[in-house]
């Protein structure tokens, strides 16, 4: 076994041991030989397992092996691209950035095995901030672990930037702002208080905020401090303490108005506190500016009730603050009170869709987009949105109700296509009886141009033709309830031919369309089907939104859209089992508010097995029942929440490996009843649900499903 125990020597397929693996991800660790009975193929198969990427180069940088990760990580293999400095190459942004990332490379990671994180862009044309980590062989190889890290860099700087938001709003706030810690001791205050007070910051360190204030106030101040950590942390939070007192500054004492801030997650013991003072003389004339900007306010509502058109204003978390409802009621969306406060993807789900795409465009780059919603399926509603900023991170969302356009633009564009290709001769007559326009079998059946046709009288137009041989319908038109015209039809009588008196054959039989229509009605009846589903688990969100109503409202949405997920797309039998989880993990996500479902619930294995339409609905409930006992719970950990795994099974059927990821297992509210239901819907598959490993059953289960036809 040569090359410090990594199988072959040089192949694109060879696999390090398990020590080494392990060992490369996260430090150095002595790399160990495989057991003899453990196969290479067995040991790719582990790799391939790995929530991060795995690659093994020899001493010359030749690769040996690459893991499913790493490929599936940018979208491209090395072994594809010709090694990993042509890798790297393809997923540069630009000429610069490859040149730096890849001297970066060579300096860094190959010749001193140290750790680099570099932007790179996917096949998809995504940036992600990938980071590699390198360990030394014994042979002069290394082994290379690459993760995605774009989240935690985010994460990152988002913390970077709330500090310095705060510190910026401190330093620059005209209300003078006091910080002081659990003892009552002034840890620091910002120019606007140091001005009013008139103190040096070193001298007012020295003393507490209590020997700034008159002793009763002071004590009245404190004393409604304790009230405020007595109440329950939701009603503390929507509280203050603000009161008037006699502020001791260098020179004299003036009359403030100050008002009191805990920090801190204990309501009981703040970590610190933050007082905000304001001169009474400074309030005056805000509360002059606060009376101007209600009567703006109040013309802005006026002008808000007067538009024909739905208004919303959404905070950066995607929470509808305010919104003015349209002045005439819609029949397709219908808003009411219980909008505000709440999400907006849970209250329209398609708005919030949008919403996430185009925020940080609206918010961060200030940038105003129109987009045109439509209803999915049989829903025939159609609007206009429009997203502009305006300010504090908020978007303003115009909404203009565009179905009743769209219902009369596709009514014309149908009977237009009716009206020109129809087989059958046509002409439009105004209402004086004039021929105002005619199809092209018109055309051919009177023998002239559309155009010759065109403002000839209709009762000489069948006077010309001979009468004898011509048979007419004409239908009136009307329009609001108005005349607005007539459609003539055309057609022979039995047994007249175009020369009257000349016998002509019987047409022949049209084929029979029973079976055409009977396929579209049940393709249509499952597509209903399908968004009857979708909106019953709408219909959850307007019940009360205590702990347990959520709880209920989750499981019921993950159990409805898993039958939807479960029906059949065509007229066969027979349901696709990977496809079905890939978009049972989106809706499950989606559901509790996560990220992609392909992020979150990796699923590998064979992409050709199939499951018949009878045991495909309770397959679907089952997957949707454990993902949720998962990705319910907020467990804390890397990579993804879960695991499945898909593979043929020797018996017959296939078998599904359902893992929770690092740090996380399966939570059960309530465990009997949870696992009863299990049971039951395996027992509908005739399926067997069992734990890897009995002394853990949190943490691995197989589910193993017969073929079709047992």
């Amino acid at each position: 076994m040569p090359g410090g125990g990594v199988f072959g020597s040089g192949a694109s397929g060879s696999v390090p041991p398990v020590a080494a693996s392990a060992g490369a991800a996260h430090h150095q660790a002595p790399v160990y030989s495989s057991p003899p009975s453990v196969s290479a193929s067995e040991w790719r198969g582990l790799l391939d397992q790995l929530p991060y990427g795995f690659i093994v180069l020899g001493p010359g940088q030749e690769l040996r092996h690459e893991n499913a990760t790493c490929r599936q990580l940018l979208g491209y293999g090395v072994a594809e691209k010709g090694g990993v400095e042509g890798w790297l190459a393809a997923v540069c942004p630009d000429r610069d950035h490859r040149d730096k990332v890849i001297n970066s490379w060579r300096e860094h990671i190959w010749r001193n095995q140290l750790t680099r994180t570099f932007t790179l862009r996917t096949a998809a044309q995504k940036l992600k901030e990938i980071e590699f980590r390198s360990s030394l062989l014994r042979d002069g190889g290394i082994t290379l672990t690459i993760e995605d890290v774009t989240e935690a860099r985010r994460i990152e700087e988002t913390l970077r930037h709330g500090k310095l938001k705060f510190r910026a709003l401190f330093s620059h706030s005209e209300t003078g702002t006091v910080l002081v810690d659990r003892t009552g001791r002034i840890i620091d205050a910002n120019p606007a208080f140091l001005t009013l007070a008139g103190i040096p910051l070193k001298n007012l360190r020295l003393s507490s905020l209590a020997e700034l204030l008159h002793p009763n106030e002071a004590a009245e101040l404190a004393g409604a401090e304790d009230n405020l950590s007595r109440l329950a942390p939701e009603e503390s939070a929507a509280k203050v303490v603000t009161r008037e007192v006699w502020l001791r500054t260098r020179t004299v004492e003036k009359r403030a108005r100050v008002t009191y801030c805990p920090v801190g997650e204990d309501a009981a013991r703040p970590a610190m506190a933050i007082y905000l003072f304001t001169p009474l003389d400074a309030i005056s004339a805000q509360e002059r500016l606060a009376a101007r900007l209600r009567v703006v306010s109040a013309k802005a509502q006026a002008l808000l009730h007067a538009v024909p058109d739905l208004i919303l204003l959404i905070d950066p978390d995607g929470t509808i603050v305010d919104f003015a409802p349209p002045s005439q009621p819609w029949a397709e969306l219908v808003p009411d009170d219980s909008w505000r406060g709440r999400s907006v993807a849970l209250v329209w789900p398609v708005l919030g869709n949008l919403m996430r795409q185009c925020q940080d465009q609206v918010a961060s780059g200030g940038r105003t987009i129109h987009a045109d919603i439509r209803g999915s399926g049989e829903d025939g509603s159609e609007f206009g949105v429009t997203l502009a900023p305006c300010g504090d991170g908020q978007v303003f969302v115009v909404v203009r109700n565009h179905t009743a356009t769209r219902v009369l633009r596709e009514r014309d564009l149908w009977q237009r296509a009716s009206f020109t290709h129809s087989p059958v001769a046509m002409v439009r007559l105004d209402t004086r009886g004039i021929v105002s326009e005619a199809n092209p079998a018109a055309a051919e059946y009177f023998g002239v141009g559309e155009e010759q046709l065109r403002g000839e009288p209709f009762d000489q137009l069948c006077q010309d033709r001979g009468e004898g041989g011509l048979k007419s319908e004409v239908l009136a038109l009307e329009e609001e309830g108005k005349p607005c015209g007539s459609l003539a039809f055309f057609g022979r009588r039995s047994g007249v031919s175009e020369r009257v008196g000349q016998e002509v054959e019987p047409a022949p039989e049209t084929p029979s369309l029973e079976a055409h229509v009977s396929s579209s009605t049940r393709e249509r009846r499952q597509h209903s089907f399908r968004n009857q589903l979708q909106l019953v688990t709408s219909l959850f969100s307007l019940e009360p939104q205590g702990a347990a109503a959520r709880d209920a409202f989750l499981r019921w949405q993950i159990r409805l859209r898993s039958m939807a997920q479960a029906c059949p797309h065509d007229e066969s039998d027979k349901v696709w089992v990977f496809p079905l989880l890939r978009s049972l993990a989106d809706e499950v996500c989606s559901l509790i508010g996560r990220g992609p479902g392909r992020r979150v619930i990796l699923i590998t294995g064979s992409e050709d097995l199939t499951l018949d339409v009878q045991s495909a609905t309770s397959f679907s409930l089952l997957m949707g029942e454990l993902m949720r006992l998962v990705l319910a719970a907020r467990q804390q950990g890397p990579g993804p929440e879960l695991y499945i795994d898909l593979r043929a099974h020797a018996g017959g059927g296939f078998q599904l490996t359902v893992r929770p990821g690092t740090y996380r297992q399966f939570v059960f509210t309530d465990r009997d009843t949870e696992l009863e239901i299990l049971e039951l819907l395996t027992e509908q598959i005739q399926g067997r649900l069992e734990a890897t490993d009995p002394e853990n059953p949190a943490r691995e289960w197989v589910l193993i499903v017969p073929p079709r036809n047992r």
